[in-house]
């Protein structure tokens, strides 16, 4: 096309000035006619030629463009999602496996199995049954070629069985999310962004309303990028090599609130950072972290001139512990958290910041299990780096998790006074469950 449009330019403007001479040359008296003659073939010749090289101009750049894009790989959005039909299928499952564990501790309570779908009543004994009382299950119902199941059950109930088939010809799956102790719950009607290893989007697709999905994709690595029920980020590393695909993906908390207090014995210059070993990331915080602080510290505990403390906020996997803690009424919760800070050593204005921020959003009428997370706990998921390290460094989380009884059914934490010493530093935060 560019050859055909330049030959034309060419040819058109060799015959508009070659008749402009042609005039020219035949008659003296018609001399300033050719010459507006000439003058108005080469314009139009100009004109002819401007609007051929802005053609073969846009062509190039549109070629140019198509070849930039096949180069570097642009990310093209498929939707990999199928209509699931279960015509033909085998629609009764056998050699059923149903995994009972405990609805509170998390603990595998024992294995049963059923020779095809049907009812079945749960009596496995639990030696310690988090509400004290009753054992509370939830419950995976598996079958190779089937869609695994989940149920919650107290011990005495009886669930129905019932499970799906997975098509053969595409990659079936079904996402949980997990939490540690609690129990999962599907992942229904969530829209998932699909990225190869080179982080480019291959595709995307949604969970229905049972939390599986139905897609056509190639086998390979993948990692799929989504967002929770209660607006969590997840990046799940997953491997596609077969027709069915089940995620367990453990469940992220919000580290809410947490206050970095320090109080050196003079005045210093400090850099603080937050790493995350296990994932994670910064949420808000103020003053802003971006890539992390850089403060000024007065002995008195103020930062920059005008904040009593480091503020943020992070997401990061749910792995602390639930074993230890103690278990008060709504009414109480106030006096409780005093006494509780001041034990692990904090005072002053650092508890009134706590009980300013949270009692006021706990809920009245409610009982509640405090789990307290110490460094131990807190470590091996929020680090904090210190570009001169305190003498002595506090961290008390509080994992809350309303309860719908007030009785007294965990084991108590043991409290290890903490001693303040040189430059001295504390945190606290909350972990809503």
């Amino acid at each position: 096309m560019r050859k055909i449009l330049l030959i034309s330019v060419v040819f058109i403007s060799f015959f508009l000035l070659s008749c402009g001479n042609d005039v020219t040359n035949g008659s003296n008296d018609s001399d300033e006619v050719a010459t507006q003659d000439e003058a108005t073939d080469k314009e139009v010749a100009d004109e002819i030629a401007d609007e051929a090289n802005d053609e073969v101009t846009d062509e190039t750049l549109d070629e140019i463009s198509d070849e930039t894009n096949d180069d570097d790989g642009v990310e093209t959005i498929k939707d990999l999602n199928v209509k699931y039909d279960e015509s033909g299928l085998t629609d009764i499952a056998t050699d059923i496996s149903l995994d009972v564990h405990s609805n509170g501790w998390g603990t595998l309570l024992d294995t049963l199995s059923m020779d095809t779908e049907g009812s079945v009543k749960l009596e496995v004994n639990e030696d310690d049954p988090y509400d004290g009382e009753t054992p509370s299950y939830f419950i995976y119902e598996t079958a190779d070629g089937f869609f695994t199941d989940i149920a919650y059950a107290k011990y005495g109930d009886t669930i129905d069985v019932d499970l799906d088939p997975i098509m053969e010809d595409h990659v079936n799956g079904v996402v949980f999310i997990v939490q540690t102790y609690f129990g999962p719950s599907k992942l229904y009607d969530t829209s998932i962004t699909v990225k190869n290893k080179a982080d480019k989007t291959v595709g995307h697709f949604s969970t229905d309303n049972k939390g599986r999905f139905y897609i056509d994709i190639p086998d390979g690595d993948y990692v799929f990028h989504f967002e929770d029920m209660d607006g969590m980020i997840y990046a799940e590393n997953v491997k596609i090599d077969s027709n069915y695909l089940e995620l367990r993906v453990p469940a992220q908390a919000m580290d809410a609130k947490p206050n970095i207090y320090l109080y050196p014995q003079e005045k210093i210059e400090l850099d603080v950072t937050i790493d995350f070993p296990i994932g994670g990331f910064v949420t808000t915080s103020i003053p802003e972290y971006g890539t992390g602080w850089n403060v000024t510290v007065e002995p008195n505990g103020t930062i920059d001139g005008e904040y009593g403390y480091l503020f943020y906020e992070s997401q990061n996997p749910d792995v602390f512990q639930y074993s230890k803690g103690w278990t008060v009424k709504s009414e109480d919760l106030e006096k409780f958290f005093r006494e509780n800070m001041a034990l692990y050593g904090f005072k002053g204005q650092e508890i009134e910041d706590f009980i300013e921020w949270w009692i006021p959003r706990l809920e009245d009428n409610s009982c509640y299990d405090i789990f307290p997370q110490t460094s131990t706990d807190i470590d091996p998921v929020v680090i904090v780096n210190f570009s001169i390290n305190p003498d002595s460094f506090q961290r008390l989380y509080y994992a809350i998790k309303e309860y719908k009884k007030c009785n007294d059914h965990l084991a108590k934490p043991v409290i290890e006074p903490f001693e303040r010493v040189g430059f001295s530093a504390l945190e606290w935060g909350v972990v809503l469950r």
